[in-house]
């Protein structure tokens, strides 16, 4: 009779110092495994064998968190009726998938392969499948206990046994899935991440706050990222007036803001700035706002139609506060719902960004 606890004995010894080996001389990727443990079998009544227990040793492979493969075997001599002691050597290979699902610390698996019995020389098919639980002792070595049924090709079916193997799993290079550690040290009040702080103009005024998000480079510019106007070096009233509770620009007027374009397009250093104005009928802060969607109409061809940079023109609106005729009569209501044009000579000092 083989004297089954000096192997067992043997076999871990052996195993552990397999284990604990340099990590250098181990698998950069993926995680490779070793199971040392033992086997213990529960056979069916048609066998007439004596439960039994021997020796198991794994070979695996971690191909995700989660999925592994594993080459196995184990060794049992059990007696039957009779106390004639029986050879049985079983190889498989099986596959393990990680569930989400804890059972408190214990994590929990699903396990099925097909493999080899041989039983006192003969062959077998002999597919498993089955279920168990594992915990992390250390960073690397794992308790792991699962639970199978095993059927046999060459009995049809007939014959179903038990097994339940524990092992000790030595992982190489680390943990597949490490604890958390007992104790965190969480922070009370984290500090939230800095913004990120997007300035694509590069005038040094972040995009969330610019109100001329395309200035140019060489233009000094105020908290808003606009140009800074040093003089007023002309005023042009342009004729462009409005329909009555309008503010569509008309297609009368396009010459007249090309010829604003063209000065501008000529001196590189000038921005402009648009007035709209309103008459008096209607409510006045209504007309406030009709007089800015006018300013806007004007600052859109300009930028639109003759490619001025949205930098270079400001549009402001002033309701019914500056006429420049009487509302009292339709013809001078008309000549105050206008825009009219102050062009402003800007700095040119470079300022570094």
């Amino acid at each position: 009779m083989r004297n089954k606890s000096h192997k067992l004995l043997f076999l871990f010894l052996f195993l552990l110092a397999v284990a604990v080996r340099p990590a250098s001389l181990l698998a950069d990727e993926g995680q490779f495994y070793i199971a040392p443990g033992i086997q213990w079998m529960n056979f069916d009544d048609r066998t007439l064998l004596h439960n039994d227990e021997g020796w198991f040793f794994g070979l695996g492979y971690d191909i995700t968190d989660r999925w592994s493969v594993e080459l196995s075997g184990f060794d049992l001599d059990p007696k039957t009726g009779s106390s004639t002691e029986l050879d049985i050597d079983h190889w498989k290979i099986d596959l393990l998938y990680g569930l989400d699902f804890d059972i408190g610390p214990l994590d929990t698996f699903l396990v099925g392969g097909i493999g080899n019995f041989n039983f006192q020389g003969e062959n077998d098919t002999a597919l498993d499948i089955g279920a168990g639980v594992s915990y992390d002792l250390t960073d690397s070595i794992t308790w792991r206990t699962a639970a199978r049924r095993f059927n046999y090709r060459d009995r049809d079916g007939e014959d179903v046994d038990i097994g339940i193997e524990t092992t000790l799993v030595f992982r190489f290079g680390g943990s597949r899935r490490s604890s958390p550690p007992a104790a965190v040290a969480v922070p009370q009040d984290p500090a939230p991440a800095a913004p990120v702080v997007v300035d694509t103009d590069g005038d040094g005024v972040p995009d969330n706050r610019d109100d001329c998000p395309d200035t140019p480079r060489n233009y000094a510019v105020d908290d808003r990222g606009c140009p800074i106007p040093v003089e007023e070096i002309a005023r042009v009233e342009l004729e462009i007036n409005f329909e009555f509770d309008r503010s569509e620009v008309r297609p009368q007027y396009i010459s007249e803001i090309q010829e604003i374009a063209e000065f501008m397009q000529q001196y590189s250093d000038v921005i402009v700035e648009l007035e709209g104005h309103t008459d008096s009928d209607g409510d006045e802060d209504y007309n406030q706002g009709l007089s800015e969607r006018r300013a806007n109409a004007v600052r859109q061809v300009l930028i639109d139609q003759f490619n001025i940079q949205a930098s270079r023109v400001t549009a402001l609106g002033y309701g019914e506060s500056r006429p420049v005729a009487s509302n009292n009569n339709a013809a001078g209501k008309a000549q105050n719902r206008r825009v009219i044009t102050v062009i402003i000579k800007t700095l040119q000092n470079y300022q570094p960004r």
